[in-house]
């Protein structure tokens, strides 16, 4: 692919395909997996998938933060036309992903329970919860793995190559969901066990990158270490920050709910939590596929090119926001009986719930792409506001706020509103950069 001579709406709909197709299979593996314990474990298991999703949070947040903070570098670097510096942003990334992969592995696997307990569970999903999570900590290396790489292979010019890991891998992990979960009998630990395979497939199949001729991919001698790590980190913490909030926000949530609700509304928001991430995947998605695009013109200095890209995004993000919060909107029990198997004490809560809820996703879309678009133009501080303002700042005081005046309804709109006005502010702000590039 040229990024910085080929036909941008071609470009873009190339690496957007692949790149949403990934992020929804990619999602699967939560995604079934809480169907799977849903029905297989009831409300119980549901409610212990809302505590598990934080853990998932962490994965994508490390992944997200060297891989794209580093992907970024890289691509700016070869729109300068200087390989030999992409590959050395691309081995600074890698040596830094490994420090915080084996510092976070050491520390999930020293202090699981605290850990659980600072993600919500209480002691009625905390065995289910350890039934699961904790075959997911003793694979966290290859979780990440399986995040951080994609965004350096997407840059390489092959989006394809990662969809398939993705597909393959999300086919084992519905496959053995169903076999370990029911004719198995194996519950949640059968659902953990097909994920980790399945996770598994998809980094065999990804390192074999490595070993094809195509590959531009080079492991090389930095210059400055402790430089490229800071780069990076300046770069890829506003992305990054996007799945930091799904640890912040499903603490925060899962706390806010048992202190306003019951194990009931914790089961509920298990579903919900549950959807928000692969609907945030897709966002991310779209954002991921701009990325090598945006940041190859930017080093070119091909301004008209960068701002076609970002009106395509928009409206690609804003559509499907459109969809998706109709859908929450027209069919709440029908999605959450796909989840799991609750009885009508659970059930009455379900429409106002995801009524009030699925109003975030007319606004979550626009926060994660202008996150992904200023980072590819190196515009690190404004990235990182946004990311932040949803992950911890907006979005944290929203939880605490909201529902002291307005009790369970404040809980579920706590998150749209705080959304709304996260997504207004980095529009305004991009549209004036616009004007300037």
């Amino acid at each position: 692919m040229d990024f910085l001579k080929g036909n941008i709406k071609t470009l873009y709909l190339k690496l957007l395909f692949p790149s949403l197709i990934g992020a929804v299979v990619m999602s699967v593996y939560s995604f079934v997996d809480t169907i799977a314990v849903g029905q297989s474990e009831g409300v119980t298991g549901t409610g212990a998938m809302a505590v598990i999703a934080p853990i998932y949070g962490v994965i994508v947040f490390l992944a997200i933060l060297c891989g794209v903070g580093g992907s970024v570098m890289m691509g700016v670097a070869r729109g300068e036309g200087k390989t030999e510096k992409g590959n050395a942003c691309f081995t600074v990334a890698c040596l830094l992903m490994t420090i915080i992969t084996v510092v976070s592995w050491i520390a999930l696997l020293t202090c699981t329970e605290p850990i659980f307990r600072l993600f919500g569970a209480n002691d009625e999903v905390l065995s289910k919860t350890f039934e699961y999570g904790q075959l997911i900590i003793w694979f966290f290396p290859v979780f990440v793995f399986t995040i951080f790489i994609p965004a350096f292979i997407r840059n390489d010019g092959a989006p394809k190559l990662a969809m398939a890991a993705v597909v393959a891998g999300g086919c084992v992990n519905i496959f053995g969901d169903w076999f370990l979960v029911f004719p198995m009998g194996m519950g949640m630990t059968g659902a953990a066990l097909a994920t980790v395979i399945g996770t598994s497939v998809q980094a065999v199949i990804m390192g074999s990158y490595f070993f094809r001729k195509d590959c531009r991919l080079r492991i090389v001698k930095p210059r400055h270490y402790l430089k490229g790590f800071r780069s990076i980190f300046r770069i890829g913490i506003g992305a990054g920050a996007l799945d930091l909030g799904t640890i912040v926000i499903g603490a925060v949530m899962n706390n806010r709910i048992l202190a306003y609700g019951s194990t009931k509304e914790l089961a509920v928001y298990g579903v919900i939590a549950t959807i928000m991430s692969l609907l945030q995947a897709l966002f991310c998605g779209v954002g991921q596929a701009i990325q090598p695009l945006v940041s190859a013109n930017f080093g070119a200095m091909q301004t008209e090119r960068i701002r076609k890209i970002w009106k395509y995004s928009l409206i690609t993000v804003l559509l499907m926001g459109v969809l998706f919060m109709t859908a929450g909107e027209l069919m709440p029990l029908q999605i959450t009986k796909l989840f799991m198997d609750a009885d009508e004490s659970v059930l009455k809560i379900v429409p106002g719930a995801f009524r009030l809820h699925f109003t975030v996703y007319m606004f979550l879309g626009v926060t994660v792409l202008a996150a992904y678009y200023l980072q590819s133009v190196m515009k690190e501080t404004a990235s990182i506001i946004v990311g932040f303002s949803h992950s911890v700042i907006l979005t944290g005081a929203a939880c605490y706020l909201l529902p002291a005046l307005m009790g369970m309804n404040g809980v579920w709109l706590a998150l749209p509103i705080a959304e709304m006005l996260i997504a207004a502010m980095a529009v305004m702000y991009i549209s004036r950069l616009n004007t300037k590039l």
